[in-house]
């Protein structure tokens, strides 16, 4: 007998990778998948066999969040869901707590407080651990912030991961960077400036670099202001947001991927999802030396550097020097066990352990 399991994610339905990858998988087996998530207003992709519910973000948070609840609790009785798979977001203790117990509650929890104010960090934490008291089984991405949050033995590990990318390489330059993900709290300027350095140094230098994200403040803004007024234009070339299934052309034209993490306490064990995807495409990666980074990359896969601009611009003066001595299938076999066929067999296997009531 099929399982049903509802998936529920502050995120619009396809937007995050990791659940896209677990529906995707699962739907294909003895699973019947529903999704509850907020309506971004985005272009709604669907798979089929899946249900997706969205929920409207009119209003404010309040107003937003009550909404919310309200709707997954309405929807969790009237379904007959054997598991109720949820992705940590403030007050989703009230799931477990207002409905029946018949269902198998699991949270599922991506990050921790990430906040550079010390007390606002460790509240966040705090109420997570609380909230994740409710449920009857819980899940992160990595040890380390299992160790962080001071989570029970019983916690499940679900890493990150990615699938093999294979592309006719037509890189821009002989090196051509690409950076994918946000530009909020990234300090991804530093990697501007670590250009602008090493182009100093190596005038003539064949580079180019290509920055894809969105942000929340005026990074954006300020990225665009330094590139210009460093006069860079032609060597950096910034994009906003763009989905996942349409950065296959990014990929062939680059032939080294940047994955530029602060190195802060609170960033140490939240791995990078496109330190994977970089890898599983075949392109060495230019890598801030965070826990998590340090755990897949070596010599053979790129470069671990520091969180700064100098560093930055040291890396790409190796990288350019030795671009053709990189082994592409050796680079996607380093990380391998990450593959998402792997880490949602993992998940099936969890899921069908689960004695349904």
């Amino acid at each position: 007998m099929k399982k049903n399991i509802l998936f529920i994610n502050q995120n619009q339905f396809g937007y995050h990778i990791t659940y896209y990858k677990y529906c995707k998988n699962l739907v294909k087996d003895d699973y019947n998948i529903t999704f509850l998530c907020w309506d971004y207003g985005r272009t709604r992709i669907s798979i089929d066999g899946i249900k997706v519910y969205y929920s409207s973000r009119n209003g404010n948070i309040i107003q937003r969040n009550i909404r919310f609840i309200k709707q997954a609790t309405t929807l969790i009785r009237r379904g007959s869901f054997d598991v109720v798979f949820v992705k940590y977001f403030r007050g989703c203790f009230l799931l477990p707590l207002l409905c029946s117990k018949k269902q198998y509650f699991h949270l599922d929890i991506v990050t921790g407080g990430i906040s550079k104010n010390d007390f606002k960090r460790s509240m966040y934490n705090h109420i997570l651990k609380f909230e994740s008291r409710f449920f009857n089984n819980v899940s992160t991405i990595s040890e380390g912030l299992k160790s962080i949050l001071k989570l029970s033995d019983e916690t499940k590990i679900f890493p990150l991961g990615a699938d093999p990318v294979h592309v006719q390489r037509i890189p821009k330059a002989r090196l051509s960077l690409l950076y994918v993900g946000v530009l909020s709290s990234r300090n991804i300027i530093d990697t501007v400036e670590g250009v602008r350095l090493f182009l100093k140094d190596h005038p003539s230098a064949d580079i180019h670099y290509t920055i894809i994200g969105g942000a929340w403040n005026n990074e954006a803004d300020e990225l665009k202001s330094k590139i210009e007024r460093d006069k860079l234009e032609n060597v950096i070339e910034l994009h906003g947001y763009i989905p996942h299934n349409n950065l296959i052309n990014f990929y062939a034209n680059a032939n080294a991927g940047v994955s530029y993490i602060p190195v802060k306490p609170w960033y140490e064990f939240q791995p990078a999802t496109k330190t994977f995807e970089y890898l599983m495409a075949g392109m060495p990666v230019i890598a801030t030396s965070t826990c998590e980074n340090r755990r897949v990359i070596n010599s053979r896969n790129g470069l671990l550097i520091d969180d700064n601009a100098i560093s930055f611009s040291e890396a790409l003066g190796k990288i350019y020097d030795n671009i053709g001595s990189y082994d592409e299938e050796e680079i996607r076999e380093s990380v391998s066990q990450y593959r998402w066929e792997k880490l949602v067999s993992n998940l099936k296997a969890y899921l069908s352990d689960i004695e349904v009531v």
